[in-house]
């Protein structure tokens, strides 16, 4: 089984890939809230823009290569699904 199998699977588009990624980028910036010197440094040091720069695509090859050197598995991999399914669902509720 491969992650675009899965995605093809769980009827996930990698517009739902980049929205759970988005929702991911956007908690991660959050939590720099107590420390705005370490957020702009990262936003400074150009590593958001290398965060952000096609984000979806990395994670499907980086959970792919983890799937073909067996650091995943498909367990965890249809749990991840089942997650971008929920948030794709949220976001519909909401009209984005």
């Amino acid at each position: 089984m491969t992650v675009k199998e899965l995605l093809d699977e769980f009827e996930l588009e990698i517009d739902d890939v980049r929205w759970y990624m988005s929702t991911y980028m956007a908690h991660r910036l959050l939590s720099y809230q107590h420390e705005p010197d370490m957020l702009i440094r990262y936003i400074w040091s150009g590593e958001l823009e290398g965060d952000f720069y096609n984000m979806e695509e990395r994670l499907i090859a980086d959970l792919q290569d983890q799937l073909d050197r067996d650091v995943t598995d498909e367990v965890r991999l249809r749990d991840l699904m089942q997650e971008m399914n929920y948030l794709r669902t949220k976001r519909q509720k909401k009209g984005f």
